[in-house]
C-alpha cells in the first residue's frame, strides 16, 4: 500500500467519523424522520386530481431517504477504510527485515 492509499484511506476514516456524529445527532435524526412524516402523510391525503402534487411529494420523501442512505455509506466505507489500514498496520509489524 503506497502513501496515496493511506491518505485516501484515512481521508475516508475521518469523513466516516463525521458521518457517524450526524447520524447519532438526535436533532438530525429528528429532522429525517419528521420530513419522512410529513412528506408521507401529504402524500397519502393528496387527491385523485393532485398526481403532480403527489409525484413532487413521492420525490421529497425519496430524497430525504437518499440523504440519510448516503450518510450511512460514508459512516460504512469509513468502517472499511480503518479495517483496511490496520490489516496494513499489522502486517507491518509482523514483517521482519
Amino acid at each position: 500500500m503506497n502513501k496515496d492509499e493511506q491518505a485516501r484511506l484515512s481521508q475516508e476514516v475521518s469523513q466516516s467519523n463525521k458521518a457517524k456524529q450526524l447520524l447519532d445527532n438526535p436533532l438530525l435524526r429528528e429532522a429525517f424522520n419528521t420530513l419522512k412524516k410529513l412528506y408521507a402523510e401529504s402524500l397519502f391525503n393528496t387527491g385523485a386530481k393532485e398526481t403532480e402534487t403527489r409525484e413532487k411529494l413521492w420525490l421529497a420523501y425519496n430524497i430525504v431517504g437518499k440523504v440519510e442512505q448516503h450518510i450511512q455509506e460514508i459512516s460504512d466505507t469509513g468502517k472499511l477504510a480503518k479495517k483496511q489500514l490496520e490489516d496494513f498496520r499489522n502486517s507491518i509489524k509482523d514483517t521482519k527485515f
